[in-house]
């Protein structure tokens, strides 16, 4: 009882504590504020159209479209500033005095402001997307293929050259070779793209329908019959194509080669990029 008696006594007095601490052991102390939890709502992500149409193609096509553009504007004569068209050219002795943009602009010509270069973007587009889809993203590997059909198409014109191919200036010199090197590199892709693809039907004008092996020649003979005779751009792309094809894709020994992988610098510089599959 004694022990009791002094546990009593030493325990703190009911009446001695806090009127919260009261409460709360009634049960009504005060309530405590809930937190405010923010809620992060999606911004509507919705592309515009011209945005749907832009990345609506890969990387590297839908740039050298761009490019084409920014060539054929600044080369257009009804500016008040432009460049002239003999200036974008690939011209040894030109490129060696400091014209290196014609390495690129040789590429990116498709000829002035007008119909026929309308469709020869619009055809570049479409084929270069059907190509550059096969690389399921990886878009450095497209482009060092591009860079080696480049680098073909200036050996092969250079050689064309050799053969009094060229083309004449105002100053009575000769530039010898195909002066633009644009519509003969998308014809090697359409090449490339044939052989890859040989069961492929093709159709022409909603008519009919030929496979895809046979497209690249069904084109040739199409500009013949239209009186545009045996065009020396798509004989030069069509060379550069089987070459590529036939050791990138057939010859036992290039086939696997490294020569073919892109370097790191460009792999790098270019990495995958996702939602584009040809698969």
């Amino acid at each position: 009882a004694d022990g009791l008696s002094q546990r009593i006594s030493s325990a703190p007095s009911i009446a001695m504590r806090p009127s919260q601490e009261l409460l709360r052991l009634r049960g009504a102390g005060p309530k405590k504020t809930p937190l405010k939890v923010k809620v992060a709502t999606l911004k509507d992500t919705k592309k515009n159209p011209v945005e749907e149409w832009w990345f609506g193609y890969p990387c590297v096509t839908r740039w050298w479209f761009a490019l084409c553009c920014i060539t054929t504007l600044i080369s257009w004569d009804k500016l008040p500033v432009n460049l002239p068209a003999q200036a974008l050219t690939i011209y040894w002795p030109a490129i060696l005095r400091g014209g290196v943009w014609r390495l690129l602009t040789t590429f990116t010509y498709f000829g002035s402001v007008g119909h026929n270069m309308l469709m020869e973007a619009v055809f570049m587009l479409n084929y270069s997307k059907s190509m550059e889809t096969t690389y399921n993203g990886v878009r450095a590997k497209y482009m060092w293929h591009l860079i080696i059909n480049c680098a073909a198409l200036m050996v092969l014109n250079s050689i064309v050259g050799l053969l009094g191919i060229g083309m004449d200036q105002e100053d009575g010199t000769k530039i010898p070779g195909i002066p633009f090197l644009a519509q003969p590199l998308l014809y090697s892709i359409v090449w490339i793209w044939a052989r890859q693809n040989p069961e492929t039907r093709m159709s022409v004008f909603g008519f009919f329908s030929v496979p895809a092996v046979y497209f690249p020649w069904f084109l040739l003979g199409y500009h013949c019959l239209m009186g545009g005779g045996l065009n020396i751009f798509y004989l030069m792309g069509f060379v550069v194509g089987h070459i590529f094809h036939f050791l990138h894709a057939l010859h036992p020994t290039t086939k696997d080669s490294g020569l073919f992988e892109p370097p790191k610098w460009l792999a790098d510089l270019m990495p995958v990029e996702k939602g584009f599959s040809g698969t």
